[in-house]
């Protein structure tokens, strides 16, 4: 019997990828809502999720308001030491980007294994005796968003 190794297809990664990044972003708003004005919570959510990924802002004001609150965006970076749920799902998307970066390009560059670094750096970094696998990552991914509230619940009103 011949056993061949079957890869996830590009798009598949990348969608997970971003049901995690909505996820994260999703749930930091909802706690950020409860201390903050909707529109504040909502800027500082998506610059907190952009520098746990890495990924830049490229619009002027989102750079402004990174420069102004860069304070009060490292302060929500070491709150979410205490978050176990984030942490997780954060550190096994990494090493599944990173691994399928190193499958995509090789070994031609470090940078492939710079998010890890910066989390690890950052104190996010979740060391594991299991690595996720493609598809439990991607049920995992899938879950987490689908789990992750929409707004926090509100109280109800007392008659």
């Amino acid at each position: 019997m011949e056993y061949k190794k079957t890869t996830l297809p590009q798009d598949t990664y990348l969608r997970a990828e971003k049901q995690v990044f909505a996820g994260i972003y999703g749930r930091l708003f909802a706690r950020y809502i409860a201390k903050h004005a909707e529109g504040y919570a909502s800027i500082l959510a998506l610059a907190v999720t952009r520098a746990l990924f890495s990924h830049p802002s490229k619009d002027e004001s989102s750079q402004l308001f990174i420069e102004q609150n860069d304070n009060q965006i490292a302060r929500e970076i070491m709150a979410l030491k205490d978050d176990t749920l984030i942490r997780r799902i954060l550190t096994d998307t990494m090493v599944i980007k990173t691994v399928f970066q190193h499958k995509q390009g090789g070994c031609r560059t470090d940078d492939v294994y710079g998010h890890i670094e910066k989390l690890k750096k950052l104190g996010i970094y979740l060391e594991g005796s299991h690595p996720p696998t493609p598809n439990s990552f991607v049920r995992m991914a899938s879950r987490f968003f689908t789990e992750t509230p929409l707004r926090p619940s509100i109280p109800p009103l007392s008659t």
